[in-house]
């Protein structure tokens, strides 16, 4: 028997397993943290990917917009290397008047004035203009034509009339957009809701019951219409310049990678895929994933990214434990509404009708309640979970007691402790 633990908000449940049933524990690879952050911040932006150094780029009384990740990514710690683009700033003769910071809420609700000061920092919330981006807003927002995807492209006035933007953000594997970071800082971060929609509505097929696009998935980037849309569109706003941060597993930097949109974050996804995707020979009985706690289990909406990601870990009608609190419970009000559906091909139908990104987040919980035996450990009420078409469960002893019942004679095990992050490779999803 071996003891195990996975993270569940600021603390971790404990499972003790017989090893003989471990298939496979998927951990990315241990790299050492960078010794001093601003010393790598500066280093990256003197000598970035594709552009100028950033003080060939921004000159002394333009104005700047820097926009910067929500409080569902406070794991990017955008607190710990912000300071460093306002030092740099401040040093080549831009005043803190003449900056502003902009985040990308998405379609995520406002931020308070305490999340605003954890996500940008104490000194830098005291000395510089923080604002949310509100999607909903049409005056807030500029047109700026379609995209080949036939996307209507409306973006944030604020970033639209600075004379120069700078990207920040971290790089993850994503669910739908291939990877987190680069130009989601654009869209959905600071896109209008018709924006969003559209793009999202790429993920699926076009016509009625064609379901989903395989294209439109994690370490998907070309053929990925949703991901290809994002593009397009952030080029056709030309951002300046783009400061993006990698992690490793237990939340540290290990590099950042600086310059133009794209060509700087695809060098951060190669990073991504060496650090984080993980080969497997064999797909698992049961699978047992954490979302790797708070921030990243702070709504089912966010988790929805572990379960994805497990998916690719387990047999087709396997089982899959996942551990996330859901502080903040669905995530979106509208989220439970969307299982009035009686099946996929309903929530299908709706959302090519009227397209949410909670929509879609519900969908993608339904999809994998059909083809796999999903438990949860939350701290939703139980009647939601089954309504989700999930098992509830109170602890992982429990859970895999319901898992071995549900399970073959001899069910082999796959662990994922950082599920959010982490992606089987090799495997396919359904």
């Amino acid at each position: 028997m071996n003891n195990y633990s996975f993270k569940y908000g600021t603390t971790e449940l404990p499972l003790t397993i017989h090893d003989g049933d471990i298939l496979d524990m998927l951990i990315p690879k241990d790299i050492s943290p960078i010794g001093d952050i601003g010393q790598k911040c500066m280093e990256v932006l003197a000598h970035p990917i594709g552009t100028p150094p950033l003080k060939d780029i921004v000159h002394r009384g333009e104005k700047i917009v820097i926009i910067v990740s929500d409080i569902t990514r406070l794991w990017i710690r955008t607190d710990q290397f912000l300071i460093y683009i306002i030092q740099y700033l401040n040093d080549i003769g831009i005043h803190d008047e003449d900056i502003s910071i902009l985040i990308s809420l998405g379609t995520h609700r406002p931020s308070s004035e305490e999340e605003k000061r954890q996500i940008v920092g104490k000194e830098v919330f005291s000395r510089i203009s923080v604002y949310d981006h509100d999607c909903f807003h049409g005056q807030e927002l500029c047109f700026l034509g379609h995209s080949s995807f036939g996307t209507p492209i409306y973006i944030n006035k604020r970033v639209v009339e600075a004379d120069r933007v700078i990207l920040t953000g971290g790089i993850t594997f994503h669910l739908f957009a291939g990877f987190g970071g680069g130009a989601k800082s654009i869209v959905p971060g600071v896109a209008g809701l018709e924006t969003i929609q559209h793009n999202h509505r790429l993920t699926f097929y076009k016509g009625e019951s064609t379901g989903l696009n395989p294209n439109a998935c994690s370490n998907s980037i070309h053929g990925n219409p949703m991901r290809e849309d994002i593009t397009e569109i952030c080029r056709k706003l030309q951002p300046d310049f783009l400061l993006n941060a990698v992690l490793n597993q237990h939340g540290d930097f290990i590099n950042f990678v600086a310059g133009d949109f794209e060509q700087a974050w695809l060098k951060g996804c190669d990073m991504i895929r060496d650090l984080y995707g993980i080969p497997i020979n064999e797909k698992a009985d049961i699978v047992i994933a954490s979302a790797g706690g708070y921030p990243k289990d702070i709504n089912l909406y966010q988790t929805v990214k572990t379960i994805d990601n497990s998916l690719y870990a387990g047999k087709d009608n396997s089982v899959l434990i996942i551990t996330s609190e859901c502080k903040e419970g669905l995530g979106a009000e509208e989220f439970l509404q969307w299982f009035q559906y009686r099946d996929l091909e309903g929530m299908e139908r709706a959302l090519k009708q009227n397209f949410t990104v909670p929509g879609y987040a519900a969908y993608k919980t339904a999809y994998a309640a059909r083809f796999r035996k999903l438990i949860l450990i939350s701290s939703l009420p139980e009647s939601t979970v089954c309504r989700l078409g999930f098992i509830p469960a109170s602890s992982l002893e429990e859970a895999l007691a319901i898992a071995y019942q549900q399970s073959s004679s001899h069910p082999k095990i796959t662990l994922m402790p950082y599920g959010a992050n982490t992606l089987p490779i090799g495997a396919i999803s359904m």
